[in-house]
């Protein structure tokens, strides 16, 4: 019964038509043509009768044409308005980040991050500058909120972020209310934490932690991020205090690398006394 509607629906016409020419052939059959004159009406008024009769069912072909054409104008809207929102977010970024070159003692270098990466608890960054952009290893890379990292590789175009969130980081940095020093590292959460801290020292819960100058890889006052908890530790010394990222690592998208390489003379100082240290120590 349904294929049949279909079928009376999509060919209406051409059977309103026959149904017509049929009559008319009919009527010219039985009766003469003057007497077929008055008749014009009758048929007219059969014709928009027949139309109207048919004019409630719905025609399937056109429904299916008009469905599809809206859900790829939907489509199309969805993509402009996503595209719309990203630029909006993207300005609002580059924004603030336009105002951090004011407040640095050094140059920047805008780059964008085009890939992350994950290996077990060391996470690293990939942005879209490199040595013939001025990038070098060893720099510093920040954001309007705060560090991100320090570059760990470096080829023509490209450069590799050794980010706060690895195992292998240690900041020299400090509470920037009470300038109590301390050294910020990763223990494999979604925070960090900031080590060899006494508990006599003052730190307290809302306090900014920033690079300190006592840093060899870093420049100071660059902000970390902020002490959530401070915790006593039973048979320690020290405290333990957790400190939230001032970055959102999960959002990075751009960053600045900053043209401040580390004294090469110091580092190399530096390391020379801590392996005669660890020699002297196995003796």
């Amino acid at each position: 019964m349904q294929r049949f509607i279909e079928f009376v629906v999509r060919f209406k016409n051409y059977i309103t038509l026959a149904a017509l020419v049929v009559i008319c052939f009919a009527f010219m059959s039985f009766g003469s043509l003057s007497q077929l004159g008055g008749f014009r009406a009758v048929i007219v008024g059969s014709v928009g009768w027949m139309q109207s009769m048919f004019s409630w069912i719905p025609n399937p072909v056109a429904l299916k044409s008009e469905n599809l054409a809206l859900r790829e104008l939907n489509m199309q809207l969805s993509v402009e308005s996503a595209k719309s929102r990203q630029a909006m977010v993207e300005n609002a970024t580059l924004r603030k980040m336009l105002d951090l070159p004011k407040y640095s003692d050094y140059g920047l270098i805008a780059a964008d991050v085009v890939g992350k990466t994950t290996t077990q608890l060391r996470n690293y960054a990939t942005i879209n500058k490199g040595k013939k952009d001025g990038v070098e290893e060893g720099m510093s890379v920040v954001t309007d909120a705060g560090l991100v990292g320090l570059v760990i590789g470096v080829s023509d175009h490209y450069a590799v972020i050794q980010l706060l969130l690895n195992r292998d980081t240690r900041v020299a940095s400090k509470i920037q209310r009470s300038r109590v020093d301390g050294i910020i590292a990763w223990e494999g959460e979604n925070f960090l934490t900031l080590k060899n801290i006494p508990k006599s020292y003052d730190v307290q819960a809302g306090d900014a932690v920033i690079t300190s100058s006592f840093s060899s890889r870093y420049p100071s006052n660059i902000v970390i991020g902020r002490v959530t908890q401070v915790t006593e530790e039973n048979n320690s010394l020290f405290r333990r205090i957790v400190v939230d990222p001032a970055v959102n690592f999960a959002t990075l998208e751009q960053v600045f690398v900053v043209e401040y390489v580390a004294d090469a003379e110091r580092l190399l100082l530096e390391q020379q006394s801590e392996e005669g240290s660890k020699q002297r120590s196995h003796r």
